[in-house]
């Protein structure tokens, strides 16, 4: 497809660009990201749309490195959190509940237990993939995002930032995967360690009850970061 010119850079990461273009937000892949990696990304949208997770809809364009999204109006947790940190943290453990509360049957999404050994090499597999059995031998399943922080939660422009009254999207589910919890608070401790060192115990000590609450272990949650950390590798 070719745009007209009147096409707006709205959002850039590693491997695509978002452009706003005639009502609807456009995420331009680089030609050299594999087809059929859009291709899964189109399916997760499908489910978790079908779970209630999310109500942006993908549409297929005549590019399949194109894919054309409905455009979800405000803008991102981050922008508001630096004013807020209490309230942002506190909405993002809420949106972590609202997550894992799904309904995850019948889902396309794959278990984290069937794609997590894809990219390690034999030593990281090793390391990983008994933890991972183990965890979720030992606690229930739900759909987790994977990729939770304050750049894929999306908030009306101007909100107040009052959690528990704040409407909220969350984006970008590509990493989505059926999981214990843990993995899903795992993931995010990483990215905090990674981008926000400062903001670690800020993270944990918002999540920390609903952790506790669904009877996670400290040493099950650092069990999960160190999969976590050892996933997250291959994305770099």
């Amino acid at each position: 497809m070719n745009f007209d010119g009147s096409q707006k850079l709205i959002g850039k990461g590693a491997q695509a660009e978002v452009f706003l273009y005639q009502g609807f937000a456009y995420k331009v892949y680089k030609a050299s990201y594999p087809a059929e990696w859009i291709a899964f990304e189109k399916r997760q949208q499908r489910a978790v749309n079908a779970a209630g997770l999310c109500p942006v809809k993908y549409y297929d364009t005549d590019d399949p490195h194109i894919i054309k999204m409905d455009l979800v109006k405000g803008g991102q947790l981050e922008k508001s959190v630096l004013k807020n940190p209490e309230q942002g943290f506190a909405l993002l453990a809420r949106a972590f509940r609202f997550v894992h509360a799904a309904n995850a049957e019948g889902t396309d999404i794959p278990p984290l237990i069937d794609t997590a050994s894809l990219a390690l090499t034999d030593k990281e597999k090793l390391e990983a993939l008994p933890t991972i059995e183990r965890l979720c031998k030992k606690y229930k399943s739900v759909v987790c995002h994977l990729d939770m922080h304050f750049l894929n939660v999306m908030i009306p422009d101007g909100a107040d930032l009052v959690a528990d009254k704040i409407d909220f999207t969350i984006i970008d589910w590509m990493n989505a995967r059926l999981a214990p919890p843990v993995f899903d608070y795992a993931r995010t401790y990483v990215i905090f360690e990674e981008f926000a060192k400062e903001a670690v115990d800020f993270y944990k000590a918002s999540v920390w009850p609903d952790i506790e609450a669904l009877g996670i272990s400290e040493d099950d949650f650092f069990a999960a970061v160190k999969v976590c950390a050892i996933l997250r590798n291959h994305e770099k």
